[in-house]
């Protein structure tokens, strides 16, 4: 009997925890490349969160300071706590006319920090950036696209930001880019079919719910027939 209902509230544990991870998905629906999170349990106590790192599709936004990598790649940045890197390009200009993401890390050209006159830039295909001084367009920099090789555990940090689970291994630039201005990479996962997966674990939470609900009235019951006799 305690067996039966100790794997009961593990179930019901392990079907919130997954409710968490699915709820997370669906906030970030509209979050650029934003990558989605699944979870696996090996058993009743212990899970394990991961990532699928697949593309998401690309929409056309025609905001010159948005950017979608085609394929392979992410943008280098660097960030408070290190370099890292993200495929989320709804970038945007600060202060000083530097490239950066929204929380403002500068996003990382072939020779550093990417600055800018102002908004008005062509990025073309290769990652070539170019302004404008008196209508005469200049090279900038080259966007620093990488990648990393096939085999590279990569997590989310902050943000949804990614880096290499182990630190050794080392992302190296990314040949044959494909970048297009004026568009976004979107989340990897189709809203509905996740509304579709909360809905079903809510479910199977409820059943467990009330299975375990039912096995502490049978409980009771027996305890109270004991005590009568």
């Amino acid at each position: 009997m305690r067996i039966g209902k100790s794997a009961l509230v593990l179930g019901s544990l392990q079907q919130q925890k997954r409710l968490e991870v699915i709820a997370n998905n669906i906030a970030n629906a509209s979050t650029a490349a934003y990558k989605r999170d699944d979870s696996h349990f090996s058993d009743f106590v212990f899970q394990t969160t991961y990532t699928n790192f697949g593309p998401g599709a690309i929409k056309s936004t025609e905001n010159p300071l948005d950017v979608a990598i085609q394929g392979d790649g992410y943008l280098r940045v660097q960030s408070e706590e290190g370099e890292v890197y993200t495929r989320a390009g709804n970038l945007r200009l600060n202060g000083e006319n530097t490239l950066v993401t929204q929380e403002g890390w500068p996003v990382l050209g072939k020779g550093g920090p990417i600055q800018v006159k102002d908004s008005r830039i062509r990025i073309d295909p290769s990652g070539q950036i170019f302004d404008y001084d008196d209508n005469e367009e200049n090279l900038v920099d080259t966007l620093d696209v990488v990648t990393f090789r096939k085999d590279t555990a990569l997590m989310k940090v902050r943000n949804g930001y990614v880096k290499p689970v182990d630190s050794g291994q080392e992302a190296t630039p990314l040949e044959n880019v494909d970048v297009q201005q004026g568009a976004l990479e979107g989340a990897n996962f189709n809203v509905v079919e996740e509304m579709t997966r909360m809905v079903d674990t809510m479910r199977a939470f409820e059943a467990y719910q009330k299975a375990s609900q039912t096995q502490s009235e049978l409980d009771s019951q027996l305890i109270s027939k004991l005590g009568n006799m």
